[in-house]
């Protein structure tokens, strides 16, 4: 009859036996483990992963050493005589997005800037203020805003900055700025002066 040999001890025993009646060994253990890896039938299941937990504390103690490690990589030489860059750096995440600041827009001027002296600029920075009303007109796709702006008669005299929030209308005359402030982020057809109005279409 032939017989296997037992693998703790290397002697030959019967096929028919579970044990080896030399040492002991169990063949039916061993051929478990050698069917299913060293952790038997545990190790094809899927389910092992979410039963392996990490001790309480364990992040705080990774954090240290991951800490450890950052300092002697930036202080070991690679053998060239330089540093390892600083740039180099190994975290931790815990799971947990940080909350972003909001970026901040710079103003963005739309309407072509006219060329003015510096005396011109000078005065429509110490011109008077005065927030104005409008109406507002809707044709299809085009929104359109009418600004009353008496003694602006000039596309030259009409600004418009793009904000975080909206499009600010600056219409300057001989003694007034005139200011309007559309809370819209869309995008401007076109502006002109009509019987000292300003004009605004808007793409709606």
């Amino acid at each position: 009859m032939v017989k296997k040999e037992c693998k703790s001890c290397a002697k030959k025993v019967e096929r028919k036996f579970n044990y080896c009646p030399y040492c002991g060994a169990s063949f039916k253990i061993r051929k478990e483990n050698d069917n299913f890896g060293m952790l038997g039938r545990r190790d094809s299941n899927e389910k092992i992963q979410e039963e392996i937990k990490l001790p309480f504390g364990m992040d705080k103690i990774m954090g240290s050493l991951v800490k450890q490690l950052e300092k002697q990589m930036n202080s070991a030489n690679p053998g060239n005589g330089q540093k390892m860059p600083k740039e180099i750096n190994i975290r931790i995440g815990k799971g947990i997005p940080q909350m972003r600041q909001p970026v901040q827009m710079a103003p963005k001027t739309i309407s072509e800037l006219p060329k003015i002296s510096e005396k011109e600029n000078e005065r429509r920075m110490n011109l008077p203020k005065v927030e104005v009303e409008s109406k507002i007109r809707r044709l299809s796709d085009t929104i359109i805003y009418e600004i009353e702006t008496p003694g602006v008669k000039k596309k030259e005299d009409i600004i418009l900055t793009e904000l975080a929030t909206g499009i600010e209308i600056r219409a300057y005359s001989s003694d007034k700025c005139y200011m309007k402030f559309i809370p819209l982020k869309v995008e401007v057809i076109e502006y002109h002066v009509k019987e000292e109005k300003v004009i605004v279409e808007f793409r709606g």
